[in-house]
């Protein structure tokens, strides 16, 4: 009976670590928004305000951070462990106007976003304007992670 639990632990563990793939929308999702597109084109993308978030030992570091509202920001998500993570921020999402992920396969343009996976070991970055002001609670929802504490929350100031 042992044998067969210690044979299944590593499918288990497997299965845990898998993030699944970035959740982007070039079309408009319901209760996202709308003015998107006329944001991102609107912005001065020369000097972006930069935040870097590090997702290890089941935390995001820092795990409480400002945003500026209006503000064009390029948010670097690294993850220097061997795990894949994933960020999801519904809340946040649906207030921002979202230029492009980029990562080590390239740049997508992704006006809409609802989840962005950061595979073991790499680097992603979103670029966005938030537009709304407000408190956003954010996790990651690889299995196990978010009750382990990976959680968050950014906050969209002046």
């Amino acid at each position: 009976m042992m044998r067969r639990y210690l044979l299944t632990l590593p499918v288990i563990l497997g299965l845990s670590a898998c993030a699944g793939s970035d959740a982007v929308s070039t079309a408009l999702p319901p209760g996202y928004l709308s003015a998107a597109r006329e944001i991102v084109a609107a912005a001065d993308w020369s000097n972006p305000e930069t935040v870097t978030v590090t997702l290890a030992n089941y935390r995001f570091s820092p795990g409480e951070f400002d945003l500026h509202r209006d503000r064009p920001t390029r948010l670097v998500l690294v993850n220097p462990t061997a795990t894949d993570h994933a960020m999801v921020a519904e809340q946040f999402f649906r207030e921002v106007a979202v230029r492009q992920l980029v990562g080590p396969t390239g740049t997508t343009p992704a006006p809409w976003i609802s989840k962005v996976v950061i595979p073991a070991g790499q680097t992603r970055e979103i670029w966005l304007v938030p537009a709304r002001y407000g408190a956003f609670r954010f996790k990651c929802d690889v299995t196990g992670h978010s009750a382990f504490g990976m959680n968050g929350l950014i906050n969209v100031i002046p």
